[in-house]
């Protein structure tokens, strides 16, 4: 079914770009901890510097750039404005990455318990606030068409709930309050936070946003409507499994989640093999991230221990794999998609400006700065995918190549929005 789009229901410039020039930064906050303390960073999981990177990354890059493309997406796809959104983007915002810089902190430097009560109260009135407003938003009629994206975002935003109520309950255990077990908890934090918000929103937005820009046929309707609320069943089955330690519940719930996402990776890889445009840095972004996806869903089955003495190389392959080479290069292909089209038409639209003085939409963000990007972030992230297993060798050398492609990313978003507001401004 084809979607009808409502270009003339798009917020303000002000309300999503903020959240997709400060992205990058916190990404590479990442790489520099990456550069600086090499091998340490990937030796555990549990490290504090280790910690620190996940959340800069799925945090301050991932969630910060989700949050500004739904302000986005939610008006265009589904024709309902999130309220307030003026407000609420910036309270956001400045929650959210303050929230962000202060846990960061917290764990990489070992703050005391007011930075862990600090981050907690932050993050939790940021996600508060935003979860409220897209409820609000999303509770609306909506147009059949646009049913399959309202719904995927309700079961991620669900997800974001009980990844955030997880979170404070640990932030608030570092800081000195109550006793739970930690490690249990945290790794029922992680799925929910990695696959319940950030794995399940990325479909749901790619459902809309990898025909738009892509050029490829819509989805199947029967994928859309069902991969949100079967994962999320199952994410509710493994939690359960987990708590009770159900060995062979847990990994029937494993299997079934590693069945969904695979159908989905494999439909959007052939879903792109069929669109009749040539190949584009997008195409790239989004047939790695597919990649990464299938290739993590697969070695979480391994018994990766007979292969390898540490047994924590399987854990942060499989992190690496779908924080960075799944999620990461599909908001980087989504960035270098939406913030140039975002651009020009705004620019497009004002009545201020002479037509002759508006760009071409390639010129605001062109292939060529998005390819060169794309090649530093291909180099970093199969530096790092090896990291993993030889960190000693690799690990500086991937922080640094992950460095350069963040620079990039970051140089190329703010020059769009520097051309925006110089052609407001002459």
């Amino acid at each position: 079914m084809q979607r009808a789009l409502s270009y003339a229901a798009m917020p303000a410039l002000r309300v999503p770009l903020p959240f997709m020039l400060a992205a990058p930064c916190f990404a590479l906050a990442a790489a520099l901890l990456l550069v600086w303390h090499g091998e340490a960073a990937l030796v555990l999981r549990w490290t504090p510097v280790t910690l620190s990177m996940t959340h800069l990354v799925v945090l301050g890059f991932l969630t910060m750039t989700i949050v500004g493309a739904l302000f986005q997406l939610l008006p265009v796809t589904a024709g309902v404005a999130v309220p307030l959104a003026r407000q609420v983007a910036v309270f956001c915002w400045c929650a959210l990455a303050l929230g962000t810089a202060v846990l960061a902190a917290a764990l990489g430097l070992g703050l005391g318990a007011s930075a862990f009560h600090l981050a907690a109260g932050l993050l939790g009135s940021a996600g508060f606030v935003f979860l409220s407003a897209i409820g609000a938003a999303i509770a609306r009629p909506v147009p059949a068409g646009a049913k399959p994206l309202v719904e995927g975002v309700r079961y991620a935003a669900a997800a974001l709930a009980i990844t955030i109520a997880i979170g404070a309950a640990l932030a608030l255990y570092l800081g000195g309050v109550g006793s739970l077990n930690a490690p249990l908890l945290t790794d029922i934090h992680a799925t929910w936070g990695l696959v319940g918000w950030v794995i399940v929103l990325t479909a749901t937005v790619s459902f809309q946003v990898i025909p738009m820009f892509q050029g490829t046929a819509t989805y199947p309707r029967l994928l859309e409507t069902w991969l949100p609320p079967l994962v999320f069943a199952l994410l509710f089955g493994w939690s359960a499994a987990t708590l009770f330690d159900a060995g062979w519940w847990r990994l029937a719930c494993e299997i079934g989640i590693g069945a969904l996402l695979l159908h989905y990776a494999v439909t959007t890889v052939a879903w792109l093999g069929r669109r009749k445009r040539k190949p584009d840095t997008g195409t790239r972004y989004w047939l790695l991230a597919m990649g990464c996806l299938l290739l993590a869903a697969l070695l979480h089955f391994i018994p990766f221990e007979l292969v390898f003495d540490s047994l924590d190389a399987l854990p942060l392959l499989t992190g690496v794999l779908v924080i960075v080479g799944c999620a990461m290069s599909a908001v980087n292909g989504m960035l270098y998609k939406i913030v140039p089209f975002l651009v020009w038409y705004h620019l497009t639209h004002d009545e201020r400006l002479p037509r002759e003085r508006i760009p071409k939409m390639s010129a605001v963000l062109g292939e060529a700065q998005a390819a060169r990007q794309w090649r530093w972030h291909l180099a970093g992230l199969a530096l790092l995918v090896l990291a993993c297993l030889f960190p000693a060798v690799l690990a500086r050398p991937a922080g640094l190549f992950l460095m350069v492609s963040l620079l990039l990313l970051a140089r190329d978003v703010a020059g769009a929005a520097l051309l925006y507001a110089r052609l407001r401004g002459a």
